[in-house]
């Protein structure tokens, strides 16, 4: 339970205000916990135990186990479960506790009938002989049933017995069963989240939530089967007032409502002065008026009480699955790989939202299927004992109750995708409008300022926007309306009727009673529902369909993004020699930039060129260094004209991995060159027989860094919303839970580093106070430094921010990064900035 506690713990965020009644509920997981733990969340091992308790409690054989024994194996059943004991184990022992009790109470009943029916006669020894007999066949019972039990359960948890129904199942009623059942959908969602998740860890969670949702959904719906039969009772209770043995006329119903009206003017209660006929409904009226407080006290509201708290907490179980693959796509996938970032933001417009919101909409739409059906499953099995003597009801009705549901499954099929097609187009606008509205009220005063006719414009756009998203707003929501209006008319006009007249022919057979009405409405429904699983959820499915499609989409991205586009450097093993570059050709947009041989010895340089000559290209191929300690992959848009593969030796190795990636790029003459020279070969042409001797060389790239530190401070500075600056400044480190005087150290530190590069203007000391202008200075910053702001780097100069940046990513470090990139930072900055800038880079180097 140490590991358990371990992942579930939540101490790294302040979640105290966040409670329901006082208990705190989170859905958070340590994903970097792996799948030896045996608990994911908080209260999973509470909620298995009270979901098998509730439902051990609630489903047993009335009158055939002693209350005793129930909540015995109640007791057990939670404590194997809170105690993180195998699902298998558990199982079996649920197993053994409904066969045990049922065969006990079976042989018992038995021994009692026979006792009775045996003669006073019986001799004494003869009753003990009986009485061992029945106490070594109940213990043979007991054994037989936990054998049983634990053979069960280790078939079902290991697949064996699927894998035997398979075998021995008609291939055609296997294809008829996926027809039915939406199986392979179910499947591709499982394989679709495992694709992203640890698949050891999701399937011990789903193991959690099968198992709580079986327990919490089976025993709720045995429940409402009683709920159901005593509301019927009570509305039959009603009904009856107007059939039974005195019945009215429309004309007796009006001279009775005067007589009421008349012994209330004069005595003021309504049955003085009544008939004896009208007063007995009289009487029977307030007994039915007095039933309704102990109904909503004793049965109403316990049955609410008990599908809030346990249907809630079977809902807590299923968000917290849902949140963990949503914080898989959104975070932790997104984040544990560099490469999945920038491919995401490269290569597809779709945000990480939307992704997460499809894999919510994919766990969500599976698991309502499967959460429904079993909540019906008490009911729907209440109807094989009742039909299986009545096959020409089948006959009748049901083909009847199928058809018309397949029609409307049909129809509201159809409306569900059009509506999902216009839904679409909503959302793609309305991601493209919000965009649009974000930039342009944060940019609203450089629009003010853009010249005449400008707010014109973006009203015009805006506009646009909005007309396209109401008028698809205004399809979608009549057809909405259109869906719902035509499912109710079925629902209630046809599909009811037709049920209808099945429990007609069941009351005139006396197979169920009027009480039994609603649950066997309830329980046909259900089951055709279970049966037309299928086209029932038609639109639903096809809807996860498409979420399906999108996030193997993002999962082949990230798949490309693997293949790292590093370019293969070297560092020598005295980690002091110069940056060499060797025939580095390459092109960006329109740009082509050559370099031959350079060597930079150690120092400070200045790269010059004009704009967009490929100065800052160049720093981004040094990045993409093998051999630097955090490799930056190299942007697609950047095309290396020089190979980078080692030197062939052999020649007939030479002819299997040539290639054509720079054949016309010939610098140097075929007769001088050596074998110790930096080149490629490449094919001339002819046959391959005389490749050998006709190879022409090819430049072949070659980079040589001082040292695997390199650091780039880049044109384009980064810097994250709604955070304290001061934490940025320390990447890695948890602040808050350092000491507050190792805190406020650290915060001073980077205070005084911006003071010194003057990141704001000087504050001028109180008169008479004895903190001097500096140290005010710099409080002011630090003041600054811990304030969470919205964006705090749009507050500042480009100076400014050029200042910040150097301090975080060089100033702030024990020592100088080996090679320090620094493009055109130094622009924004006025020549007292600069010579500061470089007085501190010249000494920290």
């Amino acid at each position: 339970m140490a590991t358990a506690m371990k992942v579930t713990g939540t101490s790294e965020f302040d979640l105290s205000d966040v409670s329901l009644f006082g208990l705190q509920l989170s859905s958070y997981r340590d994903h970097n916990i792996g799948s030896e733990a045996s608990s994911f969340f908080e209260h999973e091992a509470a909620i298995a135990a009270v979901a098998i308790w509730f439902f051990r409690t609630t489903v047993h054989y009335s009158g055939q186990e002693s209350i005793i024994l129930r909540y015995f194996f109640a007791f057990l059943l939670a404590g194997l479960a809170y105690f993180r004991k195998s699902y298998e184990l558990i199982i079996a022992v649920e197993l053994f506790s409904y066969a045990a009790a049922t065969q006990l109470s079976s042989t018992r009943s038995k021994r009692n009938n026979n006792k009775n029916s045996q003669s006073n006669a019986v001799s004494s020894s003869d009753t003990n002989k009986e009485t061992r007999k029945d106490a070594i066949m109940e213990l043979f019972i007991v054994a037989a049933s936990g054998v049983a039990s634990m053979a069960i359960s280790h078939c079902v948890a290991s697949g064996l017995l699927l894998r035997c129904l398979k075998m021995i199942s008609p291939s055609i009623a296997v294809q008829f069963l996926y027809y039915l059942f939406p199986i392979v959908e179910i499947q591709n969602a499982y394989n679709i989240a495992s694709a992203f998740a640890n698949a050891i860890v999701l399937e011990k969670q789903l193991h959690h939530l099968f198992f709580v949702t079986f327990h919490v959904q089976c025993g709720m719906g045995y429940l409402g089967i009683e709920f159901l039969r005593r509301e019927q009772h009570r509305r039959n209770q009603l009904v009856r007032m107007d059939v039974d043995e005195d019945y009215m006329t429309v004309s007796e119903s009006t001279t009775v409502q005067q007589q009421v009206k008349d012994s209330l003017s004069t005595s003021g209660h309504a049955s003085d002065g009544l008939p004896r006929g009208l007063r007995k409904r009289m009487l029977k009226a307030r007994r039915f008026q007095r039933s309704a407080g102990p109904f909503i006290l004793f049965t109403a509201l316990p049955y609410m009480l008990q599908l809030v708290v346990f249907g809630g907490m079977n809902k807590f179980a299923m968000i917290c699955l849902q949140h963990d693959l949503h914080r898989t796509i959104r975070l932790n996938e997104l984040f544990d790989e560099d490469n999945h970032l920038i491919a995401t933001a490269t290569e597809t417009p779709t945000s990480p939202e939307s992704y997460a919101n499809s894999m919510d909409a994919v766990i969500g739409t599976s698991y309502e299927l499967i959460n429904r059906k079993f909540f019906s499953l008490p009911k729907v099995l209440l109807l094989p004992s009742v039909l299986a003597n009545q096959p020409w009801l089948v006959v009748q009705v049901v083909p009847f109750i199928l058809v018309s549901d397949c029609i409307k499954a049909s129809a509201v099929a159809f409306l569900t995708n059009k509506i999902e097609a216009f839904q679409k187009e909503m959302q793609e606008l309305n991601s493209i409008r919000s965009k649009v509205e974000a930039y342009d009220m944060k940019n609203a005063e450089l629009l003010q300022r853009s010249g005449k006719g400008s707010s014109l414009f973006t009203q015009r756009k805006w506009e646009r926007l909005t007309v396209q998203i109401q008028a698809r707003e205004v399809v979608s929501t009549l057809l909405s309306r259109s869906k719902d209006f035509f499912a109710f008319m079925q629902r209630n006009f046809v599909f009811g009727v037709l049920i209808d007249c099945a429990l007609a022919s069941l009351l005139a057979l006396g197979k169920i009673t009027s009480t039994d009405t609603f649950v066997f409405a309830r329980a046909v429904e259900d089951t055709v529902d279970m049966i037309l699983t299928r086209s029932r959820a038609e639109a639903e499915l096809a809807r996860m369909a498409t979420e399906q499609v999108k996030l193997s989409q993002l999962r082949d991205i990230w798949e490309r993004s693997k293949q790292r586009m590093l370019l293969q450097c070297h560092v020598p093993s005295d980690d002091r020699g110069p940056l060499v570059i060797k025939n580095l050709v390459y092109t960006r947009g329109t740009v082509s930039v050559r370099v031959d041989h350079v060597e930079i010895e150690r120092g400070i340089y200045a790269l010059t060129g004009a704009n967009g000559s490929g100065k800052s290209t160049l720093f981004r191929v040094l990045m993409g260094c093998s051999s630097n300690e955090k490799p930056i992959d190299l942007p697609t848009s950047i095309n290396l004209l020089t190979p980078s593969d080692p030197l062939v030796e052999k020649a007939d190795s030479l002819q299997n991995e040539l290639s054509c990636e720079a054949s016309d790029l010939e610098l140097v003459d075929d007769n001088n060159h050596t074998e110790n020279d930096e080149y490629a070969a490449s094919p001339s042409d002819g046959d391959a027989d005389d490749f050998r001797y006709s190879a022409k060389p090819v430049p072949r790239l070659s980079v040589t860094m001082p040292s695997s530190s390199v650091s780039e401070i880049s044109q384009d500075i980064y810097w994250p919303l709604f955070s304290r600056p001061i934490d940025f400044f320390y990447l890695g480190e948890e602040l808050d839970e350092l000491p507050p005087e190792e805190e406020q150290k650290r915060i001073i530190r980077v205070a005084a580093e911006l003071h010194f590069l003057e990141l704001f203007p000087p504050v001028s000391a109180d008169e008479g106070s004895s903190v001097s202008s500096e140290t005010a200075s710099i409080e002011r910053i630090a003041a600054e430094l811990t304030m969470e702001k919205e964006d705090w780097f749009s507050d500042l100069s480009g100076g400014q921010k050029s200042k910040a940046e150097l301090v975080r990513k060089v100033f702030m470090r024990d020592r100088c990064p080996s090679v320090l990139l620094v493009d055109e930072t130094m622009a924004p900055l006025d020549p007292a900035s600069k010579a500061k800038v470089m007085e501190k880079i010249e000494r920290f180097f």
